[in-house]
């Protein structure tokens, strides 16, 4: 019985133990929600829940010390470490937030910055917002390649970083820039050796526009000018060329090599807003514009020490009056304001029978070899020529790693200093394998002989070009004028 009354006891006694364990667990989960997870490593940080936290100002607060690329990459992890369900805490809650050991990254083998060929690959804002950018560049950089042109502004106008200027906004439905940390991003592609150009679409800005449709170009009942749901700014407004110049500044100082300027036009889509007189002298006025504007970047910039680039269409290689009318982009002019020029000469974009050609994207020497010798010829030695090369397949019967290879010894033939591939989804993987051979050794110290005068532009009525005289109100039909970002499906 004694034995009896010992083992009853004993789990009467257990049993109350139990009851008060239970009672402090629930006490504690009003306080502290789920029991942490064992610590990630030695270098886990501890942190109390206080008052107006939020999981995401949580992170923001410890993203850099931690390692972490992106605030959705820490939310994830803390999350995970933690073994939370949802977002929500609770004041008094004790986190483990773990600490990543950074990873050196890929080295580039023949830098920019000691006057190699630049050999560069185009990169969206959202692209760079993510970590797997990090792997993407290695993979580029294994390859051979040295520069990455990221989005600091698209045409949507959602600006990718976080920017101080009044008029900046992150884009449709953010809340925050995609680019977590500029400075972050910058200091991991310098680690690496790669050149950074930072791509602002300038006068194609569906933010601003929205924003701001006073700043706009109009049509005839005084609605904002718009093409593919954004809106074309007045490349003229002084508001309008304060905000970019900002922006502008600002990713100089935050360390970029280069500022590219895209959209440095005015639209092709119709807009008949200043067309007064004939060609040649809309042709001049718009002119007056973009360069105006280019001068003023060149003020701007040059106390910062940062080189400054202008995105060109492919067609204004050819100098015909109606291009230059619609565009305001005229090489000369432009060369004299900028360090290069980057021309988009992607063979899918000119109309077949252009010059002759009945399928102008299987012709990649005619059309990167003449327009980068033509580009060069007209800018005359003011500046440098960088295409951008075709990384898509559009209109291409056979879009392999030779037709990358077949753009590249062109482009460097025909004198360009340079390149640079163009895929609007940031797809590469054609290219990478072309890459390898066409890298593998440091390129030659000297410039290409030099270039081949430019011919006589193709005259109006050109047998097979397609071409007709350009009076307002028409469109240009002799060639398809490049897209970009998101237009290649």
């Amino acid at each position: 019985m004694q034995i009896a009354s010992q083992g009853t006891w004993g789990r009467a006694w257990r049993g109350r133990q139990l009851a008060v364990l239970l009672v402090l667990s629930c006490c504690c989960g009003v306080l502290s929600g789920p029991v942490a997870a064992a610590p990630a490593g030695p270098d886990t940080l501890r942190y109390t829940v206080r008052g107006g936290d939020t999981l995401i100002k949580i992170c923001s607060r410890f993203r850099a010390k931690t390692h972490h690329y992106s605030l959705d990459d820490l939310l994830r992890d803390i999350r995970e470490t933690n073994g939370l369900t949802s977002n929500f805490l609770r004041i008094g809650q004790k986190l483990y937030i773990p600490v990543l050991v950074e990873a050196p990254g890929q080295q580039v083998a023949y830098r920019v910055q000691d006057g190699a060929e630049l050999r560069g690959m185009y990169l969206t804002g959202p692209a760079c917002g993510v970590s797997a950018v990090l792997g993407r560049v290695d993979r580029f950089v294994a390859a051979g390649g040295n520069a990455v042109i990221f989005d600091a502004k698209d045409i949507d106008g959602g600006v990718s970083y976080f920017s101080r200027h009044r008029l900046a906004s992150w884009g449709k439905n953010r809340s925050a820039p995609v680019i977590s940390s500029l400075d972050d991003m910058m200091r991991r592609f310098d680690k690496r050796g790669l050149y950074t150009v930072a791509r602002i679409a300038l006068f194609l800005d569906g933010e601003l526009g929205n924003q701001r449709p006073d700043l706009a170009l109009q049509d005839s009942t005084g609605a904002p000018w718009r093409e593919r749901g954004c809106v074309w700014m007045d490349p003229s407004q002084p508001e309008v060329i304060e905000y970019n110049l900002s922006l502008a500044a600002e990713l100089a100082r935050a360390g970029v090599d280069e500022i590219q300027f895209d959209y440095v036009r005015f639209p092709t889509n119709g807009w008949r807003g200043d067309w007064q007189g004939d060609l040649e002298q809309t042709a001049l006025r718009r002119r007056q514009v973009i360069s105006s504007f280019l001068a003023a970047a060149r003020d701007t910039l040059d106390a910062y020490g940062v080189r400054i680039s202008a995105d060109l269409y492919g067609i204004m290689a050819w100098g015909r009056m109606a291009d230059l009318a619609l565009t305001g982009q005229h090489v000369a002019t432009i060369a004299a304001h900028v360090d290069v020029i980057c021309p988009m000469i992607y063979p899918s974009h000119f109309g077949p029978g252009f010059e002759g050609r009945k399928r102008p994207a299987d012709d990649p020497e005619y059309f990167i070899g003449e327009g980068t010798r033509r580009f060069a010829e007209l800018a005359a030695g003011q500046a440098e020529i960088r295409p951008w090369l075709q990384a898509f397949p559009y209109r291409v019967t056979n879009y392999d790693a030779e037709y990358i290879t077949r753009q590249v010894t062109t482009a460097r033939a025909s004198g360009g200093r340079g390149w640079s591939l163009w895929n609007p989804a940031c797809r590469y993987s054609v290219a990478l394998q072309a890459m390898p051979a066409l890298c593998a050794d440091a390129p030659p110290a000297v410039l290409p002989e030099t270039p081949a005068p430019v011919t006589a532009s193709v005259p109006v009525g050109h047998a097979g070009a397609g071409l007709q005289p350009v009076m307002p109100g028409a469109a240009v039909t002799g060639a398809l004028l490049p897209l970009r970002t998101g237009e290649i499906q």
